[in-house]
C-alpha cells in the first residue's frame, strides 16, 4: 500500500503517539534521538515500515554505508518506521514514529501514515521539533508547546501556534491527522543555533522531560545527563580563552528567556555565528568524548 508495510496490532490501550523526523523540523538528530530513546527504553516492537524507493531523491537524501561488526560494508537506506509498546504503569500504551523527511509524494506519505495511526484510535499525537534558536549552551534548553485545540492547550499548558509560512512533513501530517479528528499537540526544543552538530544530549534530555505529562510517566533518561555534562564541558573547552566567543555567549545569556519570533524551522532571523564558533563545531564533530 503505497510502499507501507503494516502489521495488525491488537489490544493497544488508547495509545499516545510520539513522532520525530529528521529534516526541516529537526536540528541535527535531536528529535530522532529522543524517539529512539523511547523505542529502546520501552522495548517497542516495530509494526510499520516504508519502502523508501517512492519517496526520496537519492542524490538529495543519500543512502549511507556503514561497517558491520564483522567489518563488512552495509548499505543503509532512509527509514520511516513505527513502533508500539505496552506501558503497564500508565493509563495508555505508546506508539513511536521515527523517520526521515521525504523528498517526494508528501500528500500520499502523510495520508497513508495518518490513516494507519488513526486506525489505532490514539488518545493523543505529539510531534517533536528541535529548532535553532538564540539559546546559550550555558543555560537549560527551553521547550515550548502548541496546539490548535484550546482544551488540549489548557490541559498541557501550551500556546496556540500563529505561524504562517513554509512547513515541513510534520505540518502535512498534522493536516492529514486533523481529517481523522485526532488530538494533536507539538513540543519544540530551542537548540543553540551556533552548535551545528548532530547530537545534542541536553536538548534530547529536555524533550524527554517535557514528555512526562504527555506520557503520564517519566521517560528513562539513562546516561543522558552525564552525556550532557560532557557535551557542555567540550563546548566550554573549545571556546575558552576566546574573547569573541565569550562575548557572544554572554550576549545570549543576557537575553535568555525572552520570547523568540515564531518560526517553524528556526532558520530565519538568527545572526550568523559560523565564523565565530567554527572551532567549537570542529571539536564536537571530532568525537563524543574529549
Amino acid at each position: 500500500m503505497d510502499g507501507f508495510e503494516i502489521e495488525e496490532l491488537d489490544g493497544l490501550r488508547s495509545p499516545v503517539v510520539i513522532m520525530g523526523f529528521t529534516g526541516w523540523s529537526d536540528t541535527g538528530t535531536v528529535t530522532v534521538d529522543t524517539v529512539s530513546r523511547l523505542v529502546d527504553a520501552y522495548s517497542a516492537r516495530r509494526f510499520l515500515t516504508v519502502d523508501p524507493e517512492g519517496y526520496y531523491v537519492f542524490t538529495e537524501t543519500r543512502p549511507t554505508v556503514r561497517l558491520d561488526a564483522s567489518g563488512m560494508r552495509e548499505l543503509q537506506w532512509p527509514k520511516n518506521e513505527a513502533f508500539a509498546a505496552r506501558l503497564p504503569d500508565a493509563a495508555h500504551d505508546i506508539v513511536v514514529v521515527r523517520g526521515v523527511e521525504p523528498n517526494l509524494r508528501w500528500r500520499t506519505f502523510a495520508t497513508t501514515l495518518s490513516a494507519a495511526l488513526a486506525k489505532l484510535s490514539p488518545s493523543l499525537v505529539c510531534t517533536l521539533v528541535a529548532r535553532p534558536a538564540a539559546t546559550p549552551h550555558t543555560r537549560p534548553i527551553p521547550v515550548t508547546g502548541s496546539s490548535a485545540d484550546p482544551a488540549l492547550a489548557a490541559r498541557f499548558g501550551l500556546g496556540r501556534s500563529l505561524y504562517q509560512g513554509p512547513t515541513g512533513i510534520l505540518g502535512v501530517i498534522h493536516d492529514a491527522l486533523r481529517n481523522h479528528d485526532v488530538p494533536l499537540i507539538s513540543l519544540a526544543a530551542s537548540v543553540p543555533h551556533y552548535l551545528n552538530v548532530e547530537e545534542n544530549p541536553p536538548a534530547t534530555a529536555a524533550l524527554l522531560r517535557a514528555l512526562e505529562p504527555v506520557l503520564g510517566l517519566a521517560p528513562p533518561l539513562g546516561d543522558l545527563d552525564a552525556e550532557g555534562e560532557r557535551f557542555i564541558e567540550r563546548v566550554d573547552e573549545a571556546s575558552s580563552g576566546d574573547d569573541q566567543i565569550t562575548a557572544y555567549v554572554r550576549t545570549l545569556e543576557e537575553h535568555y528567556g525572552e520570547p523568540d519570533e515564531e518560526d517553524e524551522s528556526g532558520h530565519e532571523g538568527l545572526p550568523s555565528a559560523d565564523d565565530i564558533l567554527r572551532d567549537v563545531e570542529d571539536l564536537l564533530r571530532g568525537g563524543k568524548d574529549s
